[in-house]
């Protein structure tokens, strides 16, 4: 899904970051439980790094799914759009971390049993899935804050459209 309506482009931006860190959480064991089947053994650092995506995206997802609560209760209220929007390009900046370090650890999962195509099959999907990822919150960071994702201190658009009221 990708947003651009009537709907705050903060909320949007939340409920794409519960969505994709949803997903994201549940690929490091996706991928653990299929390589174990295929006999598959997979270095302890990069077990290591797939159960600390998993933890990480788990985290951001609660996060992420606590904001959008909070704005679902405030909804075009200015006073709370403004610290909701900063929390918001947080946690996507967070978002876009995580992803290109997970980016990184599947392209060395590639590494691993290449004569196994149903391997190299889901590490590809998921290594295609995760980057479209990192390509949509750096896209929805650049709607929300006109200030792309690799500026510190972004400052959320408050214009009225961008905050989702109506006239």
């Amino acid at each position: 899904m990708f947003c651009f309506t009537y709907l705050s482009n903060i909320e949007c931006g939340l409920r794409e970051l519960t969505f994709w860190t949803e997903i994201s959480s549940q690929h490091p064991s996706f991928l653990q439980n299929v390589a174990k089947c295929l006999n598959l053994t997979i270095p302890s650092t990069l077990v290591a790094g797939l159960n600390r995506m998993q933890q990480c995206f788990t985290a951001l997802n609660q996060e992420a799914q606590r904001l959008l609560n909070m704005a679902g209760n405030h909804g075009n209220n200015m006073m709370y759009n403004y610290p909701l929007a900063q929390e918001t390009g947080r946690l996507m900046q967070q978002f876009l971390q995580y992803d290109q370090e997970f980016i990184d650890i599947l392209q060395q999962l590639m590494r691993i049993g290449q004569n196994q195509p149903v391997w190299q099959t889901l590490v590809s999907h998921i290594l295609h899935e995760q980057q479209y990822m990192y390509r949509l919150v750096t896209t929805l960071c650049q709607q929300i804050f006109q200030a792309g994702t690799q500026q510190p201190g972004m400052q959320p658009n408050m214009t009225p459209g961008m905050l989702g009221n109506s006239y």
